[in-house]
């Protein structure tokens, strides 16, 4: 007897399948789905299942540990990243079971109910026309879900990223948006603080006279007025270095404000004397956000 193998459809089948059982296994395990650790996960996952078809393998117990142990633990591996013997063993114990269970209930509609019997008949006077659907389907429909799972995640972190917040100086606030910046790295180099960076035309209002003169001129210039700072006495002027790409260094302007009031859907916090670098253009095009907060800021 012989039997012909469709690499692609066996693939097809496999990569629809693999990613049902990541998301299956995340969700008993409580662990994060990340779209594309998943996608690399269900790659990987039925690359090498094709590889362990094509290749001649002379024990079948070779076959398994392959199959089961080899590819089963590297799909863990990549869609999780667990940490420890522990974890790793729990991730994989999941998934094993969800393959498990997930097999035998397939195999039980196919081969005992009604819908199995009918979806035989099918195949047996239309070939493999209904197949081929029924493969799209689960293809596309695995497809939907991941993507719609990281899409989600995408939208949650972005939200997180977010937060309400008062700027106060002195004895005047202001209120606005700011959006938490992995590649803000900039500290004054005197105190070692982090420094958020906020437009100019948002901080002005906030300002007394002689620090909103100082701005004026950093706004039209570019460079700090160290005689006015010292003639008006600013205490809480900042020079603030930078690089910046197709720029080799800068001087930013800094004010120390009294303290500011971070919020959002997962907490709510104060911070005392920061420092607020001043950007002469505005740092959102669209203008959702005027202040661009610093990691340490927030940790």
């Amino acid at each position: 007897m012989h039997y012909t193998v469709y690499m692609d459809i066996l693939f097809l089948i496999n990569f629809g399948m693999d990613i049902l059982i990541i998301w299956l296994t995340a969700f008993i395990c409580r662990k994060q789905v990340v779209w594309w650790r998943c996608l690399i996960s269900a790659l990987a996952g039925s690359g090498l299942f094709l590889l362990l078809v094509w290749l001649p393998i002379p024990f079948d117990w070779i076959y398994y540990i392959f199959c089961y142990g080899g590819i089963g633990g590297l799909m863990c591996f990549l869609a999780f990243m667990p940490k420890g013997i522990g974890a790793i063993l729990k991730c994989y114990s999941c998934q094993l079971l969800v393959t498990f269970v997930l097999g035998g209930i397939l195999n039980w509609i196919y081969f005992t109910t009604p819908l199995g019997s009918w979806l035989n008949q099918q195949f047996y006077a239309t070939g493999f026309q209904l197949g081929e659907w029924l493969l799209l389907v689960l293809f596309g429909g695995m497809l939907l879900i991941l993507l719609g799972t990281g899409y989600r995640q995408l939208q949650k972190e972005q939200k997180q990223d977010f937060y309400q917040l008062s700027l106060y100086f002195e004895e005047k606030n202001i209120y606005g948006i700011g959006f938490l910046d992995t590649g803000n790295f900039l500290k004054d180099p005197i105190s070692g603080r982090p420094v958020i960076i906020a437009e100019a035309e948002w901080v002005y209002p906030l300002l007394s006279e002689g620090y909103q003169q100082l701005m004026n001129t950093y706004i039209n210039t570019g460079k700090l007025d160290y005689d006015w700072i010292a003639d008006k006495q600013l205490s809480k002027a900042r020079w603030i270095p930078y690089q910046s790409v197709g720029k080799q260094q800068g001087e930013l302007l800094g004010i120390l404000c009294r303290k500011i009031v971070l919020k959002n859907d997962r907490s709510c916090m104060v911070r005392e004397s920061v420092i607020v670098g001043i950007s002469r253009t505005p740092i959102s095009s669209k203008h959702q956000y005027q202040v661009l907060l610093h990691r340490d800021l927030i940790e």
